[in-house]
């Protein structure tokens, strides 16, 4: 990882504010999976301007985890149906959140603007979590907002 431009996967920013939204001030690492979550999410919870690029593939948080074989998640999936793989899950969220907003991957947004794109529509994520239950989507609705909101008036 750059400590100037962290590359993330969209779905794992919005999942950033989320937990934000849902009072996560400092994150923590997660010793079961292994990865850099606490650490990107710290870093983007206290700098607004970090350069960020986006891609489908792995990122700064999946590097360093477990599950993470020959560039891919190989972690297994039961709770969504059509998906047995977290990988081929995340690769379908991640591409209709660059679809909905028509984001590049081929350049760079600073985390407030990505939280403003995101913020502009957020009835985005019941398209993108379609295979989601309506009560799991509707919170992850609330916090998301909740989220963004704080994290736009943070100083």
């Amino acid at each position: 990882m750059n400590t100037n431009t962290i590359t993330i996967k969209p779905h794992h920013f919005l999942d950033i504010i989320k937990l934000y939204g849902a009072g996560i001030d400092c994150f923590v690492p997660d010793e079961k999976m292994g990865h850099d979550f606490y650490k990107i999410g710290n870093i983007i919870l206290n700098n607004k301007d970090i350069s960020m690029s986006l891609t489908t593939e792995k990122d700064d948080i999946c590097t360093p985890c477990k599950y993470l074989r020959n560039g891919k998640c190989s972690d297994g999936l039961s709770s969504i149906e059509g998906f047995s793989k977290k990988d081929i899950y995340n690769k379908a969220l991640d591409k209709r959140i660059i679809e909905f907003f028509n984001l590049d991957v081929n350049r760079y947004y600073t985390a407030s603007e990505l939280c403003k794109i995101y913020y502009s529509n957020p009835s985005f994520i019941y398209s993108v979590w379609k295979e989601e239950d309506n009560e799991k989507t509707d919170r992850r609705y609330d916090l998301f907002v909740s989220g963004a909101k704080k994290y736009l008036l943070k100083k």
